[in-house]
């Protein structure tokens, strides 16, 4: 394969750039909906995690009578608006499995709260704490690249909280060292503009959160500290960055191997060019998980046929009320 010069970088197939050649797009961003997405079931919560966690985080749960739970948790900085499509879909091909998918902190229709520890780590805490209110753990879990890094750090500090990994795709590599966390965090910090939180909502991701909550998720911008916010977005980039040489971001491989989950899929979309959820790095983990597989799935049926009995086998059918 000949190297990759920088637009060739620019240009791959990144699962959360929203690139049109990627075969994910249309399963995950903006998913068309399949028969029966329209007779579903579906709850929408605002849950209050205090006294435990200062936020308060969106989620849908859809079959909320279903006994199987799987929580989905979107990738990037993405959130319910563009990621629900897929759950919904899983939900309409399983009615056995109550699908329920949550915007993370400081995204779609949750709260805002920068913290004190790396995002990951915060939305791992809120994760444990949410799995408790709703009484679903142990459940099976499906992260999309940062949404499973979330997953981990979860199984990690809570592993009674976890009962299957789908990991769908892994991120790792030095290019996404590189790439997510300028992307994701640092930006900001380089914006000499930003010297106040009215201008923070200016930015592209803040301007849509506040139109997506209007004025009450605006008051609840303006209520945070600019320089609080800018320390969260250096704590989260640098810590992104630390793990260039790691078979994923998030984790170290020791972590990784410590794990304990009884069963870890893996799945990739198959393309060999993604610098970002590189295929060596998913084989990478697959040695240091235990009891991980991985498996390729450019598709929604092909997903559907790999997840779905996965998730039977190993997720706890929860007692009937």
């Amino acid at each position: 394969m000949a190297e990759a010069n920088t637009n060739d970088v620019e240009e791959d197939v990144t699962l959360f750039k929203s690139a049109s050649n990627n075969s994910y797009y249309p399963v995950y961003f903006n998913a068309l909906p399949e028969p029966g997405v329209d007779e579903l079931e579906c709850e929408k919560l605002s849950v209050d995690l205090r006294p435990e966690r200062d936020v308060t985080l969106y989620l849908e749960i859809y079959n909320p009578q279903a006994r199987i739970p799987l929580i989905v948790t979107p990738g990037g900085m993405g959130e319910i608006d563009g990621f629900g499509g897929f759950a919904r879909n899983v939900a309409a091909h399983a009615s056995d499995l109550k699908v329920i998918i949550w915007d993370r902190r400081n995204m779609g229709r949750s709260g805002i709260n920068f913290g004190s520890e790396p995002l990951s780590m915060e939305e791992a805490e809120d994760l444990h704490v949410l799995i408790d209110r709703l009484g679903v753990g142990p459940a099976a879990f499906y992260g999309m690249s940062s949404g499973a890094r979330s997953n981990m750090v979860l199984a990690e500090r809570y592993p009674e909280d976890v009962a299957t990994f789908v990991i769908a795709p892994l991120t790792g590599g030095p290019l996404a060292a590189e790439q997510l966390p300028e992307e994701y965090y640092l930006k900001y910090l380089r914006d000499d503009s930003l010297t106040s939180m009215e201008e923070v909502a200016k930015t592209p991701l803040w301007a849509a959160y506040v139109e997506r909550n209007g004025n009450e998720g605006f008051e609840e911008l303006m209520r945070q500290d600019v320089s609080e916010f800018l320390a969260a977005m250096k704590r989260a980039g640098e810590h992104l960055q630390s793990f260039g040489q790691k078979t994923t971001l998030g984790m170290t491989d020791e972590q990784l191997a410590a794990l304990s989950v009884p069963a870890t899929l893996i799945l990739h979309h198959g393309q060999e060019v993604d610098y970002l959820h590189p295929i060596p790095n998913s084989r990478a983990a697959t040695t240091l998980l235990q009891n991980s597989t991985l498996k390729f799935a450019p598709t929604l049926e092909p997903i559907l046929e790999l997840i779905l009995p996965f998730i039977r086998e190993h997720t706890p059918t929860q007692p009937t009320l």
